[in-house]
């Protein structure tokens, strides 16, 4: 036994797909790529429409099936028109004389749907899509006339364009429209928020890392390394106002205090590395008599007190380690 079968979305009762088959063949999920992406997004099941005593006349149902159903908009999943497949030697000239005049590309309705939609055809669609193509956009105060050319001096994607009219602004707070379309007025606080997160800092709220980088002149990267210890150089709180984690402060392990390293007065140890060309470490050995250095000669803190302790090492001038 022979028979047509279809596959149709339960909840719309389309039918997607038209096959012909035997025995479980109505049970198979796997057709093409379409079909199968389809059933994926959808809830679909199958059914044998009609039995056949041949496979002949099989073929020929799923043909006249599979053209019917596309003249409506169905059976999307079928790639071909149907009817071959199988044994083939049943074809013959009266098959392909009826192939021809069910082709529904040859129907009087479809060639006249596409007559009419034909640009080179019909003025008026042809005028639609030059219109859609060339229609004028202002972006601030400059009018272009198409997108193209508004693309072309902004070194944007065309998509680029027809996003900030939508939204009714750029990237750089212009206002955008296409001309004749009413002015869109962004309601955002940024245009592209993306994934911003919002920042505390000192008390203050900031939108996010960038705005508090450009508030008080720091690096971006330095508000980010901020964030990840929940505090700033100085023991002030800065944490993403979502961040639950307990933060606890601990000072930089080189001392800010200035130092006087072979007469020289620097600022901070990580100064005076550079100018000599040590490492801080090496400096901050050298502070506590821990280390020596061909580089350093004398190295001390600067307005160092003395000790208030009993201390060989110290005296009333104040310490100095020698390297």
């Amino acid at each position: 036994m022979f028979y047509v079968y279809e596959w149709y979305i339960v909840e719309t009762n389309e039918i997607i797909y038209v096959g012909k088959g035997t025995k479980n063949r109505y049970k198979v999920t796997k057709h093409n790529n379409l079909f199968n992406e389809m059933i994926k997004r959808f809830e679909c099941s199958s059914r044998i429409v009609r039995e056949f005593d041949t496979e002949k006349d099989a073929f020929e149902y799923e043909f006249i099936r599979i053209n019917e159903l596309k003249e409506i908009g169905q059976c999307v999943c079928n790639i071909y028109q149907g009817g071959t497949g199988g044994s083939t030697d049943w074809w013959n000239e009266d098959l392909r004389k009826k192939y021809s005049e069910h082709n529904v590309m040859k129907s009087e309705s479809q060639r006249k749907r596409m007559s009419e939609q034909n640009p080179m055809k019909n003025p008026n669609i042809s005028s639609k899509v030059n219109s859609q193509k060339r229609k004028p956009v202002i972006i601030g105060e400059k009018e272009y006339n198409s997108i193209k050319m508004a693309c072309e001096e902004l070194r944007v994607y065309p998509d680029v364009i027809r996003t900030w009219c939508k939204k009714g602004i750029n990237s750089k707070g212009e206002l955008c429209r296409f001309k004749g379309d009413e002015q869109i007025y962004f309601s955002g606080k940024r245009y592209n928020k993306g994934g911003c997160k919002t920042v505390l800092y000192k008390g203050i709220t900031y939108e996010s890392a960038k705005d508090l980088s450009d508030d008080i002149g720091k690096d971006y990267s330095t508000i980010l390394k901020w964030l990840s210890k929940g505090f700033d150089s100085s023991g002030n709180e800065c944490v993403y106002v979502d961040d639950l984690t307990a933060h606890t402060y601990k000072p930089n392990k080189y001392s800010k205090k200035p130092i006087i390293l072979n007469g020289v007065r620097y600022n901070t140890i990580s100064d005076a590395s550079k100018a000599i060309g040590v490492c801080r470490e090496t400096i901050s050995n050298a502070l506590k008599g821990k280390h020596k250095s061909r580089k350093i000669i004398t190295c001390e803190y600067d307005n160092q007190k003395p000790s208030q302790g009993k201390s060989d090492n110290s005296t009333l001038k104040g310490s100095t380690t020698n390297g």
